[in-house]
């Protein structure tokens, strides 16, 4: 349908009609054991995305990571983000699960960005390479937030990722502008490390509140993805302990396994002692909405739902 001036009508962000439809966006972080990220410019961006020219090395590495996936069953995740200073040289951030989200080492080379091949291969296939790069000295504490801002891929990422990223870094936070990396309806969406937690419909007054850890979890509870370090299912669950422990839930060492509707889920907390539970997690009412801010078609969107709920408590 085409409006009076001939030309296509606009349509709707795809994250508006995902905030109206009152979607619980929990359950989609994708499960990751480790992840790199590159810090590569904007316009690299286009190029590590451009499947048709990418050279044999860039291809046969994607074919090595599918098969490291397929054997070892453990995902990994790849983030671009665009470093403070443009055209410096590659640098990568690789984080590998450990205790209540990810251990981070960082490393930088004198070998230019579009080299990013050697990153991913380096880190995620063959780390003995790494004695090549010079590593990097990692903050002490604190969060890095990667806010998506990819509006090229998705309108809504830009119009609402690139404001989030602004008030991180315009009140001194570690925020990254960062490539596509799923949920667009979700914008803006970002990935928090070391904690492995993603978020949905940010605003630049909730995303600083969610960096300082103010306020009680509940309060974000309904801006939760997930946690990285979990399957999709657990992630319920894992919200559901957050909310009741609060945020020193998140220093727990957590490990689960799911079976249709069924998860247990086993955690060691920093001090000794831990714990498991066992819960269902069910499905609720699904919503039908477009996952894209470019195509008016409309998928099928899970919704979650707790059933029941075991829990024992292990003492030191």
């Amino acid at each position: 349908m085409t409006s009076a001036s001939g030309t296509a009508p606009r349509l709707a962000l795809c994250a508006d009609l995902s905030r109206a439809a009152n979607e619980d966006p929990i359950a989609t972080a994708p499960h990751w054991q480790e992840l790199t990220v590159l810090e590569l410019d904007v316009p690299v961006w286009a190029r590590l995305r451009d499947v048709a020219n990418w050279t044999s090395q860039q291809s046969g590495l994607f074919g090595r990571l599918r098969d490291k996936v397929e054997a070892s069953g453990a995902g990994f995740g790849l983030l671009m983000s665009a470093p403070p200073t443009r055209g410096a040289p590659l640098a990568v951030r690789h984080y590998v699960r450990a205790g209540g989200g990810y251990a981070r080492r960082d490393y930088v080379t004198d070998l230019p960005q579009d080299a990013w091949a050697d990153g991913l291969i380096d880190t995620l296939l063959e780390p003995e390479r790494l004695t090549a790069w010079t590593p990097r000295e990692v903050p002490a504490q604190g969060a890095d937030l990667h806010v998506c801002t990819h509006g090229t891929v998705d309108a809504a990422c830009g119009r609402y990722g690139v404001p989030v990223y602004q008030a991180l870094v315009g009140a001194g936070e570690r925020g990254w502008r960062t490539g596509h990396f799923g949920g667009h309806r979700l914008a803006a969406t970002a990935v928090e490390l070391p904690s492995g937690l993603l978020w949905a419909h940010l605003t630049p007054e909730l995303v600083l509140k969610i960096a300082r850890r103010e306020g009680h979890p509940a309060d974000y509870a309904r801006h939760l993805r997930g946690y990285s370090g979990l399957p999709a299912l657990a992630q319920v669950v894992d919200r559901e302990l957050l909310v009741r422990r609060g945020w020193s839930w998140l220093d727990a060492d957590r490990q689960a396994e799911v079976r249709g509707e069924a998860v247990h889920l086993t955690y060691r907390l920093p001090g000794g002692g831990g714990g498991e539970v066992w819960a269902t997690v069910k499905p609720a009412p699904s919503l039908h909405l477009p996952g894209s801010s470019h195509d008016a078609g409309l998928s099928e969107v899970r919704q979650y739902r707790l059933g029941e709920w075991h829990e024992r408590a292990v003492r030191p």
